[in-house]
């Protein structure tokens, strides 16, 4: 395995965590905040989702980044 790929694999591992956690803080904090009237908790979803989704955002940003090392090292 190339130095990127196994960069890669643990930006992979950890991007897996951080969406994993966020998922779950999200399902709860929804319920919480829609089932329980739990008002502080909607806040805390918001920030479960953008929690997710800059995890994928930041792992695609890196794999972006080391295509294009790849490609010109080529």
């Amino acid at each position: 395995m190339t130095a990127d790929a196994v960069l890669q694999k643990k930006r992979l591992t950890v991007m897996i965590a951080i969406t994993s956690v966020c998922f779950v803080l999200a399902g709860v904090a929804i319920v919480g905040a829609v089932s329980l009237k739990i008002d502080w908790l909607l806040p805390v979803f918001f920030v479960a989702l953008v929690g997710g989704l800059g995890s994928q955002i930041w792992f695609i940003l890196g794999w972006m980044r080391a295509a294009k090392r790849e490609g010109t090292s080529s």
